[in-house]
């Protein structure tokens, strides 16, 4: 089982590390998403985001209560959602929200995910 949750969760930390590095340029310079470039690092932060929520998805069908019983500071619900809102609503994303996301939950997300990766390894 700890082998079935690492497919899962090491792709998972690797699609949120890769968020925070393309959210970093966007984050220091918001005007950057006024040009080609900057529309492009939104458009690979957003799916991975996708990505990302359909891995925690996942996660949560595999280990029911996993994530929300060991991080319950976490909003996974809305984790999730996320997704949802950017495979439905994408034309209508607010930018800025997006990167507000990637500035104050993805750090804990992310650090969540860590650890439990490591923990899992350790275990195995």
């Amino acid at each position: 089982m700890s082998d079935d949750l690492l497919l899962v969760i090491t792709p998972l930390r690797k699609a949120l590390e890769r968020i925070q590095r393309k959210a970093e340029p966007l984050l220091a310079t918001p005007d950057l998403l006024e040009t080609e470039e900057g529309e492009d690092l939104l458009d690979v932060i957003c799916m991975q985001f996708l990505a990302a929520g359909e891995a925690l998805k996942r996660l949560e069908k595999l280990r029911p209560g996993l994530l929300s019983e060991s991080f319950p500071q976490i909003d996974w619900k809305g984790a999730m959602g996320f997704r949802d809102v950017i495979a439905h609503q994408y034309f209508d994303l607010d930018a800025e929200q997006v990167l507000l996301i990637c500035r104050d939950a993805l750090p804990g997300v992310l650090e969540a995910i860590h650890f439990l990766e490591q923990s899992i390894k350790k275990a195995r």
